[in-house]
C-alpha cells in the first residue's frame, strides 16, 4: 500500500499553497514532481565530485563516470533489459522518437515502405516519422481508434502489409488512459510482418512495471520527468542485435573509436549513438528516482494507479455537463480528459487554479485525435504516487463550482 501523506513529505513543492488553497497538483501526465531524494542526489554530483564523464583518470572523473554508468544498470533492471549496452540515453522521449525515426530509415527503407502508427499518438511519435516520410517518400498509416478510445485490432491488422517497415504505437495513451493490450498487438505484427515494433514508454513506464523482453517489442522510448526525475533525460531501449546495425544520428566526442581526417569508427552499443558531453548529473537524478520508486515497489505504484483510477472514473463521470475522454477498459491509466459544450477548456483550467488545482488545458499533443472528435481542446487531470481519493474530490468540488460561474 501506497501511504500518499508520507510520501508527500518528500516533495518540497506540496508545502506550497496556491491562491490561499494547498496544492492540488493534477498535471503528471505533463511532468511528474520532484522528491528531495532526486534533488539531493543531483547536488551532490554538483557539490562534491563534478567532473566530465568517461573522459579523466583524477578521482572526481572516477566518481562521476561510475555513478552515470551505474544509472544505465539500473534503467536495464528497472525494465528487464538483457543488457545495459541496451540502454541509450536521451534528452527524453521526443529526442528518443527523432533519433529513432532517422536511424531506422535512413539506409533501410526504400519510396513507398510504409510506417503504421494510430490515431491516439502524441505528437512525438508522429512528427519524427512525417519528417523522414517526407525526407525519403514513404508513406504513415494510422490504425483507427474506436468509441471506447481503443485500438481497433481488426484495423491494425488490416493495415499491416508487406511494405510496413516500422510500427510506432502508444503503450499508455496520455489523453484517454488508454493500454493497449501489447499481447494480442505483437501476435498480429508478429504473424504479418517482420516490421521492427516500438512502444511510446513515456506514461507507461513510470506507473507500471514494464518487461522489454516480455512484451516482445524492438525498441521502448520514455522520459525521466514523467517518473520523479529531471527534465533533459530519457532513454531508449532497444535490441542489441538492431542497435548494432543502425548507423549513429549524430556525431562528435565519445562516440568514436578511432577518428582520420577522411573517416571514421565507431564506439561499441550503447556510446556510439551518445555524441559529445552527456547530461550525466539528469542520469544520476532519474537513477535516484528509480531508486525512489523501487523502494515504493512498481506492483504498489501500479495498484495506487488502479485504484485512483476507478474512483475518479465514477467520481468524474457522474458530474453533470462533464464529457469525459476516457477508456473503458477494465485496465487504464488513471488519466482524464474532459470537455464541456460551451465553455472552453483553458477557462474551467485557469478556475481550477483559483482553488489551487493545477490541470492541463489543450489538445496535450495529440491534436489530430481531437480534430477527429470534433473538439477544438480538453482539460486533463493526471495522477500519481502523490496523489489520493482526496485531491481527486477536491477536483470535483472544484468543477461543480467552476461550472456555476461559467454557465
Amino acid at each position: 500500500m501506497i501511504n500518499v501523506e508520507e510520501i508527500k513529505k518528500d516533495f518540497p513543492i506540496f508545502e506550497r499553497e496556491i491562491n490561499n488553497s494547498p496544492l492540488v497538483y493534477l498535471d503528471s501526465g505533463a511532468t511528474s514532481q520532484k522528491p528531495q531524494q532526486v534533488l539531493e542526489a543531483m547536488n551532490d554530483i554538483y557539490t562534491k565530485s563534478n567532473a566530465n564523464v568517461h573522459r579523466g583518470t583524477y578521482v572526481l572523473s572516477a566518481e562521476t563516470t561510475e555513478a552515470y554508468e551505474n544509472v544505465r544498470n539500473k534503467c536495464k533492471n528497472f525494465i528487464n533489459a538483457p543488457s545495459s549496452d541496451e540502454i541509450i540515453f536521451t534528452r527524453g522521449t521526443t529526442d528518443g522518437f527523432n533519433f529513432l525515426a532517422q536511424a531506422l530509415t535512413k539506409d533501410r527503407l526504400g519510396a513507398g515502405d510504409e510506417i503504421l502508427l494510430s490515431e491516439i499518438e502524441h505528437h512525438a511519435n508522429i512528427i519524427p516519422w512525417q519528417l523522414v516520410a517526407k525526407q525519403y517518400n514513404l508513406k504513415i498509416n494510422y490504425v483507427e481508434v474506436d468509441s471506447n478510445f481503443e485500438i481497433d485490432l481488426e484495423d491494425l491488422s488490416s493495415k499491416i502489409n508487406s511494405k510496413t517497415k516500422i510500427i510506432s504505437l502508444t503503450g499508455e495513451s496520455n489523453i484517454a488512459g488508454t493500454i493497449p493490450n501489447l499481447d494480442e498487438i505483437n501476435g498480429i505484427v508478429r504473424e504479418k510482418s517482420d516490421a521492427v515494433f516500438i512502444i511510446d514508454g513515456a506514461q507507461l513506464v513510470p506507473h507500471r512495471a514494464v518487461d522489454v523482453q516480455g512484451m516482445g517489442i524492438d525498441f521502448l522510448t520514455f522520459s525521466g520527468h514523467k517518473m520523479l526525475g529531471p527534465t533533459g533525460i530519457g532513454v531508449v531501449w532497444g535490441r542489441a542485435d538492431l542497435l548494432n546495425e543502425i548507423e549513429p544520428v549524430f556525431g562528435g566526442g565519445d562516440m568514436i573509436e578511432e577518428v582520420h581526417f577522411d573517416s571514421a569508427s565507431w564506439a561499441p552499443i550503447p556510446h556510439k549513438f551518445e555524441a559529445g558531453t552527456p547530461p550525466y548529473v539528469e542520469a544520476i537524478g532519474l537513477g535516484a528516482a528509480i531508486d525512489y520508486l523501487e523502494t515504493i515497489g512498481m506492483d504498489n505504484v501500479e495498484k495506487h494507479s488502479d485504484e485512483l483510477r476507478n474512483y475518479g472514473k465514477e467520481l468524474i463521470g457522474n458530474i453533470d455537463g462533464i464529457n469525459l475522454i476516457h477508456s473503458t477498459a477494465s485496465k487504464a491509466g488513471c488519466t482524464f480528459s474532459m470537455y464541456m459544450d460551451g465553455v472552453h477548456a483553458t477557462d474551467l483550467s485557469v478556475m481550477l487554479d483559483t482553488y489551487g488545482i493545477a490541470v492541463r488545458a489543450g489538445h496535450h499533443c495529440v491534436q489530430p485525435f481531437h480534430r477527429k472528435m470534433g473538439i477544438d481542446a480538453t482539460f486533463r487531470a493526471t495522477c500519481y504516487i502523490y496523489n489520493d481519493e482526496k485531491d481527486l474530490d477536491s477536483l470535483k468540488t472544484g468543477l461543480e463550482k467552476s461550472l456555476e460561474i461559467l454557465t
